[in-house]
């Protein structure tokens, strides 16, 4: 993580603030040494998990130290001086190593293996002296190439073999390393190994930075969101090969930089706009580190390398962030500005008891989820199906008396009139008459929709899929588990679709028509893959599409493990230079393909 560019502005309004802060605190911070840490944890870390531990080196300016030097707060930084300077005030201190490559390499010119005994041996000493800790955590600052897959180059390998050795020795020599890592890992393969030897012996922290003049605007629902979900994306790379997430960590960026790519606020104003989205970072870590189980919250971004990373907003965003996962910490409100959203729960997953989502003007329930999943045996399925309804009900109103009579229309038809007979088979496919009338409302509310749009030249599949992505930027839920599908983080919208769950009760509207053929799609090929497109058909009960392709005239496969809700498709997978044709056929509730649409061929 090398300094970046800050964007450099007046900071009015928090200047009273830290004069107090100042005035208080500024004989801690000009004292010499001081004893070791405090009694109770492990040098004098607080025993709470998730460990919050705070940028604060000497590139830290003395008005953001002020806000940091506080009991409760533990700062990563180096030296003699300003960590004891730390201490003095409260806080505990851990080692912070700046320059990883310093100790260990690049990837194209690592260094000799032979070093490292002596460079773990000096490192222990410098952290244990730094933090006055016989067993001090270290922060190594930061991993290059993580992206690299493998087979690695030899220079590579044995860069790679040297992180693992510091590692690897400092734990040996009783220290908690925790191992910075930046970009996309990669995990798969032989890279695994690597990965899991690291996080055997210390912690893997990952810098998840996010750009605040993108979040901001988001709002506080989809903004926080994204934040979640960009850290339970990278607990999930790392659980998917064994790495549990007690053994993981993520670095928030408090950056002021401008420069493409960097991160942080980015130029975000006013002061109040910037500080509200450290308040949701703060918030949104808070949330996934607590549900997950993850060791550790870091921030990065306090520091001040040069005139261009100055801002003078940087105190008044480290209270905040302090204030923000402890008010204690630090008094933010008081000096953020009289517009500052003062709320610390705006965009959290905060649901009443027995709600598994929220949204906009509704909720979904868990004994819902729990009826319907009995029937669907998924209960993302579930989840999706009940969303979808209520956003149905939004858009037309069907009566009990409608819904009572199609039931009884489904058990003349295919019961002979026998009730009895209707729950045994409701039974045998664990439904309830609840779970059957509300299939039965889902359709009749679509037939009313398809009557309305007559003439119109929309399509129900296409004007639901609308209403029901737009509804889905307003949903909260429990652990981020959302309706629908998503192409996260290429795309924030969710696709939530048609659940086809009367093809789950055949008999109810005992449907074996097909629906129309999908007219020609068109196929545009792209640096990505392939993009396909087609337009929705006319029937009500649409469901979904699937795509299906043939490569060098080999035997057709289709693409999809379940319909498309949606009227596009990426084929990523495509391979170059291959003629391919794809084909569409649309899917109805009742689970009836339609025959395949005119066949679109092309070479990438």
């Amino acid at each position: 993580m090398s300094p970046s560019p800050h964007h450099l502005r007046d900071s009015a309004g928090f200047v009273g603030l830290l004069a107090v802060l100042l005035g208080a605190a500024v004989v801690a911070l000009t004292v010499g040494a001081t004893p070791s840490q405090s009694a109770g944890t492990a040098c004098g870390l607080p025993a709470s998990t998730p460990l919050w531990i705070d940028y604060g080196e000497g590139s830290v300016k003395a008005d953001t130290r002020v806000v940091l030097a506080h009991p409760g707060v533990v700062v990563a930084t180096s030296g003699t001086a300003v960590p004891a300077e730390y201490r003095k005030a409260g806080a505990a201190t851990m080692y912070w190593v700046l320059h990883l490559d310093r100790l260990v390499g690049d990837p194209s010119d690592p260094a000799d293996p032979a070093t490292m005994p002596a460079t773990i041996a000096k490192l222990l000493d410098q952290a244990k002296t730094s933090s006055a800790c016989d067993t001090p955590w270290i922060a190594l600052n930061e991993l290059l190439g993580s992206g690299s897959a493998a087979p690695w180059s030899a220079t590579t390998t044995q860069y790679r073999a040297d992180v693992l050795a510091l590692v690897q020795g400092l734990a040996a020599g009783g220290a908690h390393p925790a191992l910075l890592v930046h970009g996309d890992p990669t995990v798969a393969g032989a890279t695994a190994d690597w990965w899991q030897q690291v996080a055997k012996s210390g912690d893997i922290v990952y810098e998840a930075y996010y750009d605040a003049s993108h979040i901001y605007p988001m709002g506080p629902v989809m903004g926080n969101r994204r934040m979640r979900l960009g850290i339970r994306n990278v607990v999930r790379l790392y659980e998917s090969v064994g790495i549990p997430a007690a053994r993981l960590g993520v670095m928030l960026g408090f950056h002021s930089a401008q420069t493409p790519g960097i991160a942080g606020r980015q130029g975000l104003e006013p002061t109040e706009a910037w500080l509200r989205v450290v308040k949701w970072e703060a918030l949104a870590a808070r949330q996934v580190a607590t549900e997950e189980h993850l060791t550790s919250i870091w921030s990065w971004g306090w520091g001040t390398f040069g005139p261009e990373s100055v801002d003078a907003d940087k105190a008044a965003a480290a209270c905040t962030y302090l204030w923000a996962r402890d008010p204690s910490l630090c008094n933010a409100p008081a000096g953020a500005g009289a517009t500052f959203n003062t709320s610390l729960v705006e965009g959290q997953i905060v649901l009443p008891a027995g709600a598994v989502c929220t949204f906009d003007g509704g909720r979904v329930w868990q004994v819902g989820v729990t009826r319907l999943a009995a029937l669907t045996r998924d209960r993302q399925m579930a989840l999706t199906a009940l969303f979808a309804r209520a956003s149905l009900s939004r858009a037309v109103a069907v009566s009990q008396q409608q819904i009572l009579a199609a039931e009884q229309r489904a058990i003349d038809r295919s019961f002979h009139g026998s009730r009895q007979a209707y729950l045994l088979a409701l039974a045998r496919r664990h439904a309830t008459v609840e779970t059957a009338r509300g299939v039965i409302g889902d359709e009749l509310r679509r037939t009313a929709i398809a009557a309305s749009l007559r003439g119109s030249g929309e399509s129900v599949f296409g004007s639901t899929a609308a209403r029901e992505t737009e509804l889905a930027t307003t949903a909260t839920c429990v652990g981020d588990v959302l309706p629908g599908s998503g192409d996260f983080p290429a795309s924030d919208d969710r696709y939530i679709g048609v659940v086809p769950l009367p093809a789950l009760l055949p008999f109810l509207f005992a449907d074996r028509t097909p629906p129309a053929a999908p007219a020609l799609p068109t196929a545009t090929v792209g640096t990505s893959g392939v993009t396909l497109a087609w337009t929705a058909g006319p029937a009500p009960d649409l469901a979904g599409y699937d795509v299906i392709r043939s490569v060098g005239g080999l035997a057709p496969g289709l693409l999809n493990p379940a319909p498309l809700e949606r009227l596009t498709f990426l084929d990523k997978t495509l391979p170059k230079g291959q003629t391919t044709t794809y084909v569409i056929r649309a899917v109805d509730s009742s689970g009836n393909l339609s025959a395949p649409s005119p066949p679109v061929t092309v070479t990438r």
